[in-house]
């Protein structure tokens, strides 16, 4: 009895202990998110002393951003390591970002891809876009088409844009896969529905030329319209071109297109690649 009764307290004392660090964590967080990070730092810094996976993360982003602190590269990577080391798989992103652009540490691809590995693994769409994208190139790594579609195919089935955009464009070209206008459309419209701008822009290219989707004019032009918003240069030159083809009433509703896609599909500054 005296042995149940000590590990009832123990199982106690363990959950309003848990309770209390979900409680620090909480208030950690309300003030780094209203950017009183002097106040977060000592409250981040002790829960991840104590081993706290989201605060070690944390400190990682305060330490790499200079917010509350010194901007200082290599206590950013010190934390985002043992958060990363936990199995964070955004901790595991931003690890390989630091190998790779050699900050505060040597620049060393095949240990970033080490990193991009593990979090690719558990489904961060980052992570996977960047592998592919270095499978892709074969850049401290063999050149392998195959793992790079892999890893574009995993991210664009989690909603990656830029994967989806680079899935479109190995159909398009046929690279590593039997070209494939259909396939390469859909890809295209799945990230130019997400506001990617390159990708708005090939769609519109698709709607223009015909392929793998019947030519219509009028999709063009609201799809080279939307990503001429999202800063696209070369969609601003086939905007022109498609207004010289059609006529007033065309125009008219290619512009009532245009502002109908505005609402649904706002197109942003095409992504910057990670790597």
């Amino acid at each position: 009895m005296y042995v149940s009764i000590r590990t009832t307290c123990l199982i106690l004392f363990i959950a309003l202990f848990t309770c209390r660090a979900l409680a620090d964590y909480d208030s950690a967080h309300v003030d780094y998110s209203n950017g009183n990070y002097e106040k977060a730092l000592p409250e981040f810094l002790r829960l991840a002393e104590a081993g706290d996976i989201k605060s070690q993360f944390y400190l990682g982003a305060m330490y790499r951003e200079g917010k509350g602190v010194a901007q200082d590269y290599a206590e950013s990577l010190r934390w985002y390591k043992k958060a990363a080391e936990q199995g964070e798989p955004k901790a595991e992103h931003n690890v390989a970002l630091f190998y790779y652009n050699g900050l505060s540490v040597p620049r060393d691809i095949p240990t970033a891809i080490s990193w991009y590995e593990k979090a690719a693994a558990k489904g961060y769409i980052e992570s996977q876009q960047n592998l592919a994208l270095l499978y892709y190139k074969g850049q401290g790594i063999e050149r392998n088409l195959a793992r790079a579609i892999m890893w574009w195919q995993k991210a664009a089935d989690l909603g990656g844009k830029r994967a989806q955009h680079n899935l479109g464009l190995m159909y398009y070209t046929g690279q590593g896969v039997p070209q494939d206008y259909k396939l390469a459309f859909q890809w295209y419209k799945k990230a130019a529905e997400q506001g990617l701008a390159e990708s708005q822009n090939s769609v519109g290219v698709m709607y223009h030329e015909g392929q793998g989707v019947e030519k219509d004019l009028v999709e063009a032009y609201a799809w080279f319209r939307l990503a001429t918003d999202g800063g696209n240069e070369t969609a601003k030159l086939n905007v022109s071109i498609v207004e010289s083809k059609l006529d007033n009433a065309g125009l008219t509703s290619a512009r009532q297109k245009y502002e109908k896609y505005k609402v649904l599909y706002h197109a942003v500054d095409d992504e910057k690649q990670e790597n």
